[in-house]
């Protein structure tokens, strides 16, 4: 499980969206509506990128690469204009795959060797069986449009106001869109757990849920503590148990009983980029290097003393020690048992936006925006 360079995405939002009003789910729409359709390159004027496929890449150049997991021994990639990329020899050498869609893509996830799903821009969320060789569609702005529409309308017409009142904003904002059927905004991470029960979430407090694999969805925009709509960033999941990490300090945690995403107290007011769930602990990351864990389920909380000056964009597990990774390219590794850090020697490559091991001992794999890179952790300090 793998997070993206959030950092970097949250980072144009900032530059974007400062004054932007939060009180209101239209003020967020009406804005993001407003974005640049790649934060990356200049698409092809007139394209619609949810209808055609991305193009074929010269190999022969370095492509920008964002997300990275693993699955199964293999790993795959993904990135700008819908690239899609997967090796089978730890990162060394990559192969494009076909993607049905040229939107940004910035996170990947993988439940099993076999299953996996991607999320970028215009609300795209794809899906694999096959280990990332082949993808299809599972949800597009059209599709997540129409679904918001349809759940929010009917609701709406039974006399729940709070639903009208959605059903109005989001009706609003896509009135004023260049592309009127598409919802623009993009999806920032996806996560299943082992029943098929999972859940999409993205800019302006988006979120969907499934409880089959991605087959159908449910909107769940009124079922969280984000009345600001808050950017969701990252989702963990243990033991059935999910967790929504956004900006300005939220943590949410779902209510099995209420099936609500109810806010949880953290001793931060900064961006959590992510959110990560082992047994018997609970650790936020985000902004200036911050971490803090949770050994009682979010009751009380402990922040680490990092060491790092910048925002931390990944978490990779290592047996019984995690490896913390920094946008600027430190790293440290956390001990899950006493909590202790060690720092390791923090190799000149540049900006990272996510990480993943690489198979092989004391190999990582980074993604920037000149490709993906092998990096070695195995000296410290």
């Amino acid at each position: 499980m793998i997070s993206p360079g959030l950092d970097v995405i949250h980072s144009l939002f900032s530059r974007a969206i400062v004054g932007l009003p939060r009180r209101s789910f239209n003020a967020a729409l009406l804005f993001s509506l407003l974005l640049p359709v790649s934060v990356f390159a200049e698409q092809v004027s007139g394209a619609d990128s949810l209808r055609e496929p991305a193009q074929i890449f010269d190999s022969r150049l370095p492509a920008p690469v964002i997300g990275i997991a693993r699955a199964g021994k293999a790993l795959v990639s993904v990135g700008p204009r819908g690239l899609i990329q997967r090796s089978e020899d730890g990162g060394k050498s990559w192969r494009q795959m076909p993607s049905p869609v040229s939107s940004d893509l910035v996170q990947v996830r993988f439940s099993d060797a076999l299953n996996g799903w991607v999320v970028g821009h215009d609300s795209v969320l794809l899906h694999t069986t096959d280990g990332g060789t082949n993808w299809k569609v599972q949800l597009d702005g059209r599709s997540v449009l129409a679904l918001l529409q349809d759940q929010y309308g009917r609701r709406a017409n039974a006399g729940d106001q709070a639903a009208d009142g959605l059903l109005r904003e989001i009706n609003l904002a896509m009135s004023t869109s260049a592309t009127p059927d598409v919802l623009a905004a993009p999806f920032l991470d996806v996560l299943f757990d082992g029943n098929g029960n999972g859940f999409v979430v993205g800019a302006f407090g988006m979120i969907l849920h499934s409880r089959d694999a991605g087959a159908t969805w449910e909107p769940w925009v009124d079922r969280t503590s984000n009345e600001r709509r808050m950017h969701l960033y990252g989702l963990a999941e243990r033991e059935g148990v999910f967790y929504v990490s956004g900006e300005q300090g939220l943590l949410m945690r779902l209510d099995s009983q209420t099936q609500r995403f109810v806010t949880v107290e953290t001793p931060y007011t900064g961006t959590y980029f992510g959110v990560r769930s082992f047994e018997g602990l609970l650790l936020v990351y985000g902004l200036r290097g911050n971490l803090f864990v949770s050994r009682d389920n979010a009751l009380h909380w402990q922040k680490i003393e990092t060491g790092l000056k910048s925002s931390v964009v990944d978490v990779v597990e290592l047996g019984g020690e995690l490896l913390v990774v920094s946008q600027s390219g430190q790293m440290v590794l956390l001990n899950q048992r006493n909590l202790g850090i060690t720092s390791l020697q923090s190799p000149e490559i540049g900006e990272i936006y996510a990480a993943s091991y690489s198979g092989e001992a004391g190999m990582l794999v980074v993604t920037q925006f000149s490709g993906a890179k092998l990096v070695d952790i195995a000296s410290a300090e």
